[in-house]
């Protein structure tokens, strides 16, 4: 796999570089260093000021009214997830197919993550499996937005509210993302968004909380900052809290660069329509299938399904050497939750009780989750950077792939 790393480092050097910055970004930075401000302070009396900046520019991009900046996108889960009161035996559905830190922000608040089969053409979460899931410990839903392809919220919020359950929003993924005229993130009772450097919208690290309630708003920055109240008393605690504020300098940074956002992702809704069309004409080939009331897709990375049969057999890790040999840069996708370590060796928190889990042990068998286990052994996915690249490099993409069969 380190070869392939190496492959993979060497083939981006023939595409966009990420991220994208210029002396706009390093002046952001510059200025805070100048200040001597390194640090948000309160919001009642403020040390610097891109952090509170940053909460008001995000939130109306995304159309949310509250925004709440912390310092990654898995504390935006956690943060979430204890402010909505999701705690020891609770249960959350998730969908099998994410980054682990969907799953293990679940087991950070003392709850029991439960995994979730996906869809075969749009790899995202299959709502129809939802309900079959849900028992009386069912606290709450993480929908995960996987490469900026939106799960079919309208559907999943019905059974939400008809089973009286809180929906989180993994949109770390899904920056930009419009299902049906609506920003993700908005849906349900809060969106969480990554920041993290691979990001289609970065500052190195960070993460970012959008709702549209008032007193969760509060409960989220409470958490976030000590136990603190807004506009009170810097060192009056009233609940439970902690740190994970979000430093100025990643704050500047993330303004900046969400100044350059609107064209790149306009640009890159055009490119995946390109490269899916030009994917979906090769026998044995397709590329993920956007949620019907897609408007638009965040595609932080850009999946495709392939037939080995119609490549000689090949495996995935075969097509992934292969195109980064080529030049061509591919990622891995996310191994499936439920065969990680962690959850199949039950490698987690003492004392909590995950034997109602449906994984762990016998239970992590592929067979259980026949989905994700099949996608995941024939699938490749491109980083969003890409997406940036001109119709002629990605015709070369498709004619590459093509030529391997």
């Amino acid at each position: 796999m380190e070869n392939a790393m190496a492959f993979e480092q060497e083939a981006k050097k023939n595409f966009p570089h990420w991220p994208i910055w210029d002396e706009d970004d390093i002046e952001a930075v510059a200025n805070v260093v100048r200040s001597g401000n390194w640090w948000c302070g309160a919001p009642a009396v403020h040390k610097g000021e891109n952090l509170w900046k940053l909460q008001e520019e995000f939130a109306e991009f995304h159309e949310a009214k509250y925004c709440c900046a912390v310092f990654n996108g898995t504390v935006t889960l956690e943060t979430a997830l204890a402010s909505l009161d999701v705690g020891l035996g609770d249960e959350v559905i998730v969908p099998d197919y994410t980054f682990v830190a969907t799953g293990s922000a679940v087991v950070a608040t003392n709850a029991v993550p439960i995994f979730c089969d996906i869809d075969p053409e749009t790899l995202v979460m299959d709502v129809n499996k939802v309900e079959s899931l849900i028992t009386p410990r069912t606290k709450a839903i993480i929908p995960v937005h996987l490469g900026g392809n939106p799960v079919e919220m309208d559907h999943l919020m019905e059974i939400a509210d008809a089973h009286d359950l809180k929906v989180i929003e993994d949109c770390a993924h899904a920056h930009g993302t419009r299902y049906k005229g609506k920003r993700v993130g908005n849906w349900g009772q809060v969106g969480s968004f990554s920041l993290q450097a691979s990001k289609v919208l970065t500052s190195g690290e960070g993460g970012l909380l959008i709702c549209n309630d008032e007193e969760l708003a509060a409960k989220m920055y409470s958490y976030a900052d000590c136990g603190r109240h807004i506009g009170d008393y810097f060192y009056a605690h009233h609940s439970y809290g902690t740190n994970y504020r979000m430093s100025e300098f990643n704050a500047a940074i993330c303004r900046a660069q969400l100044k350059k956002f609107p064209p790149q992702h306009a640009l890159r809704n055009e490119r995946g329509q390109f490269l899916t069309q030009k994917l979906n004409e090769i026998d044995g080939v397709r590329a993920v299938k956007l949620t019907p009331g897609t408007d638009e897709c965040g595609f932080y990375v850009f999946p495709f399904v392939f037939e080995p049969n119609q490549f000689h057999g090949i495996s995935a890790k075969d097509m992934y050497n292969a195109l980064n040999e080529a030049g061509i840069p591919t990622d891995d996708c996310y191994p499936p939750l439920h065969g990680l370590g962690l959850f199949k060796n039950v490698l987690l928190k003492k004392g909590i009780d995950y034997s109602n889990a449906n994984w762990g042990g016998e239970k992590s068998d592929d067979a259980n989750f026949p989905v994700v286990s099949d996608i995941y052994s024939r699938s490749v996915e491109f980083p969003q950077e890409m997406l940036l690249s001109d119709e002629d490099q990605l015709q070369g993409v498709a004619d590459f792939i093509r030529s391997l069969q």
